[in-house]
């Protein structure tokens, strides 16, 4: 009985041992299928995120990449412009009767929008997502950097050039009115003088100075030309220069007071001139300037364009 009970529960032993190793290996599967489907989901889900946000950048990065390209064209159009306003005021700085010929800067002429977008953002884009060369892709960046630099100095300089010769101009165009009105009041004074004498002899200075000052400047006023400098300097100031050039009268007093007076005329004349010739002569430069950059600009824009982006 004894044998036989224990001979029965040995095999009962072994017979209850391998359920219970299936069922950890079961358990152990199922738990390792569960990890695996889990793992797998979180990692489906995982890429899924990634590749969302992957779109997210790229749509962001074309939206940035396409304000820039409008803001640029925008650049480009009116540089266009500034250079028209350039030509326009080169030829007012020619006609003496213009007074007013300073040159318009546009306003729309700013590169205010492109300096606020994101640089280093603009840089992924063009160099660090794009196929190409590195070096020229590189070249591209900082040559549109720099086009962008040198249409704010021009805008600037052109600003502060206008307000220096602005501002000398006036002096010149003052000291230019109180001589010729000093001229005109010498006139008047030395009738005055010659009125006043009991024995009137023949005055041919004073003739010549009458009819110059007086009735060829009424001629002048009647004509509208006025105020033109250069009308004035032709038809009165070197009449008068050349009149006392061929008839020296060192004896006469009056010839002194009118050479000084003459002197600072001159001095105005040739010191405005002077400055009507550089302020041409410098936004011309500037126009130039302008159209340099303008094609620099579209090249470099055009390099960029023409190159397909990579977004990893």
């Amino acid at each position: 009985m004894n044998i036989i009970f224990q001979s029965g529960e040995f095999f009962n032993g072994i017979n209850s041992f391998w359920p219970n190793i299936i069922n950890v290996i079961s358990a152990l599967l199922g738990a390792l299928i569960s990890g695996l489907i889990a793992i797998w989901i979180f990692n489906k889900g995982l890429k899924k995120e990634k590749e969302k946000k992957r779109n997210e950048i790229i749509i962001e990065n074309n939206n940035l990449e396409l304000y820039f390209f409008h803001s640029v064209e925008s650049v480009i159009f009116f540089i266009e412009k500034q250079v028209d306003e350039v030509l326009k005021c080169s030829r007012k700085t020619k006609d003496w009767n213009k007074s007013n010929f300073w040159l318009s800067i546009l306003p729309e002429l700013t590169t205010r929008n492109i300096w606020d977008i994101n640089q280093e953002k603009l840089y992924d884009i063009f160099v660090s997502n794009s196929e190409g060369d590195i070096k020229f892709k590189v070249n591209d960046f900082i040559n549109l950097r720099i086009c962008l630099y040198n249409i704010d100095n021009v805008v600037t300089n052109q600003k502060e050039l206008i307000k220096e010769i602005h501002e000398r101009l006036i002096v010149n165009i003052e000291l230019w009115n109180q001589s010729r009105k000093k001229l005109l009041n010498l006139s008047n004074s030395f009738v005055l003088e010659h009125n006043l004498k009991l024995i009137k002899e023949k005055d041919d200075f004073l003739k010549f100075y009458t009819d110059l000052m007086v009735k060829r400047q009424r001629n002048l006023i009647e004509n509208n030309v006025i105020d033109s400098i250069e009308i004035n300097f032709k038809e009165l100031i070197e009449p008068l220069k050349k009149y006392l050039k061929d008839n020296p009268q060192f004896h006469d007093e009056r010839v002194y007071k009118v050479s000084e007076t003459l002197m600072d005329t001159q001095k105005a004349y040739s010191e405005i001139k002077y400055l009507r010739y550089e302020y041409r002569k410098n936004i011309l430069r500037a126009g130039q300037k302008l159209i340099q950059v303008k094609a620099r600009m579209s090249l470099c824009i055009s390099n960029i364009k023409k190159r397909k982006k990579i977004y990893k």
